[in-house]
């Protein structure tokens, strides 16, 4: 099992994945940012008061996205039909993604689906649907088969919604839904 991710604790028929605020680890987590495609945004997480704090700043100049990801046991989503997160966030829109061994034309496909947190000044549960992902390579859609949470080998948060600036999202905790 991957250090710091925390399973066969059930809450309401939500398995919790990560709990930062009950001490998860950050040891599994690492950022990519655009500049693996040139690009100039920053990002990157770091453990702060109780919780996974993904902050930096989006340049659009040449790429216009920062992540934050770690792998996943095998077959940890099998049967997951949403992924719940207790955050606090900053009015952007976030991306929930996953990486399967699918690929499109030799690429890795990316399956996303949105991660709205809206402008609240405290915590809140979003609730991400895993049921009707879009899939993508370098962020254009792809015609790929539909999202086997079985086969997830690597999850992350993602901000690319087109928009410079300063970006701040606090993840306590993070819940695979049935």
């Amino acid at each position: 099992m991957l250090e710091g991710l925390v399973l066969g604790v059930m809450t309401m028929g939500c398995t919790v994945l990560e709990d930062f605020a009950a001490g998860g680890s950050m040891a599994h987590w690492y950022g990519v940012n655009d500049g693996v495609m040139g690009g100039r945004s920053k990002g990157e997480a770091s453990r702060q008061s109780g919780a996974m704090v993904f902050e930096g700043t989006i340049n659009t100049n040449g790429g216009g996205f920062s992540s934050v990801r770690r792998r996943l046991p095998e077959g940890v989503l099998e049967g997951a039909t949403r992924i719940e997160a207790d955050l606090v966030g900053d009015g952007r829109s976030y991306e929930l993604i996953f990486q399967t061994k699918e690929a499109f034309k030799g690429r890795p496909v990316t399956y996303r689906t949105g991660l709205t947190v809206g402008e609240h000044s405290g915590p809140v549960t979003a609730s991400a649907p895993l049921t009707a992902m879009k899939s993508t390579v370098f962020g254009r859609q792809v015609p790929a088969a539909p999202f086997d949470g079985a086969g997830a080998v690597e999850m992350g948060i993602m901000l690319a919604d087109g928009q410079d600036g300063p970006f701040r999202l606090e993840v306590r905790k993070i819940e695979v839904c049935r």
